[in-house]
């Protein structure tokens, strides 16, 4: 039996990893990143959707020197290829804000590391 539908496009999914621990970090106002990621998420967004669990990776540097993390999975979606480098911001703010070197970021195929410009 074929029923009728409607679907929307969401348009393309950005992914990204975040350390779980570091997202209880808060501000001077008292406000934690987890809270900021959230507010940029909905105003800028319109929604997004998280993971946590056992979400772990492990990863070496240029150097050959090898890395651990336990991490929060974000997925957004979103349509228009020009929104990627609003989202790339906010992640390159993130890392500044919560000391970390790069963040892990996927778009369609391509997987990123973004780094903060210091």
């Amino acid at each position: 039996m074929i029923h009728k539908y409607e679907k929307e496009s969401l348009g393309r999914m950005a992914v990204f990893l975040l350390p779980s621990l570091k997202l209880k970090i808060r501000d001077e106002k008292g406000e934690t990143i987890e809270e900021k990621i959230h507010q940029f998420l909905l105003v800028n967004f319109n929604g997004y959707t998280a993971a946590t669990g056992n979400i772990f990776g492990f990863w070496k540097n240029s150097s050959g020197q090898e890395f651990y993390g336990e991490h929060k999975e974000y997925k957004v979606s979103f349509i228009g290829k020009e929104r990627i480098p609003i989202l790339e911001n906010f992640l390159a703010c993130v890392a500044m804000m919560i000391d970390e070197h790069c963040i892990y970021f996927e778009t369609g195929e391509d997987s990123w590391l973004i780094y903060p410009a210091y």
